[in-house]
């Protein structure tokens, strides 16, 4: 396993950066992040039927568009920091037209669910911000709460691929070495290696970039 990069950021402190930035936090980031999201969404492939669980659903920039797209019944949003859900909240209400929106204020490393309660999990930008344990804990609770068969897609900053990118992502690791709170935690991940240690297996996997958003990995794994 490549190890990524240390994150000595507590979750009590990315819980305050998240929400104290969760207002602009999409006209920061939205643009960079939405090849990578897109093409997680079309993964997914989740149905009207399906139980469904975002992870770490920021903003609900993917969490609405996938409301939009296969309807509010069985779903459900988790966040861990109450900013975020405000804006996913506004987000719900105004683009899918939900008075009641399915999010929940929840840690993603003890999910409040039980075992083998969803088809289908998202979580998208959020395993790069925590620290190595944390990730796996993450993994895991899906793995946990995930149907035998049941799929997860994850997306987030990856290593670069091709000369433009890979400058990227060394410029964004020596920035982040030097200050790790100025870019909220997220650092370049290889997620394949986790998701394996986490008993996943790897389905597909895209890489998104080459100027048309941030180095990123589209993962689908069951």
């Amino acid at each position: 396993m490549r190890d990524p990069l240390p994150n000595t950021l507590d979750p009590a402190r990315l819980q305050q950066i998240y929400s104290r930035t969760a207002a602009f936090y999409d006209s920061i980031a939205a643009e960079h992040q939405a090849r990578a999201k897109e093409r997680a969404i079309e993964l997914l492939a989740r149905q009207p039927s399906e139980r469904f669980i975002e992870a770490g659903c920021g903003t609900g920039w993917a969490f609405s568009r996938i409301m939009a797209i296969s309807g509010a019944q069985d779903a459900i949003a988790v966040d861990v920091a109450p900013g975020m859900l405000e804006v996913a909240g506004q987000r719900l209400k105004d683009q899918a037209s939900l008075v009641h929106p399915p999010l929940m204020l929840a840690d993603a490393r003890a999910l409040p669910f039980a075992t083998a309660s969803f088809d289908c999990a998202l979580t998208t930008y959020t395993l790069e911000v925590l620290p190595e344990a944390d990730i796996l804990r993450v993994l895991a609770e899906c793995h946990r709460i995930l149907r035998p068969g049941g799929r997860l897609v994850v997306a987030d900053l990856t290593e670069g691929e091709g000369e433009g990118d890979r400058a990227i992502t060394e410029e964004w690791k020596r920035g982040y070495l030097a200050d790790p709170e100025y870019f909220s935690g997220a650092r370049p991940l290889v997620l394949t290696p986790f998701l394996e240690r986490s008993g996943f297996h790897v389905q597909a996997r895209h890489y998104s970039g080459h100027g048309q958003g941030w180095p990123s990995e589209v993962i689908l794994a069951r």
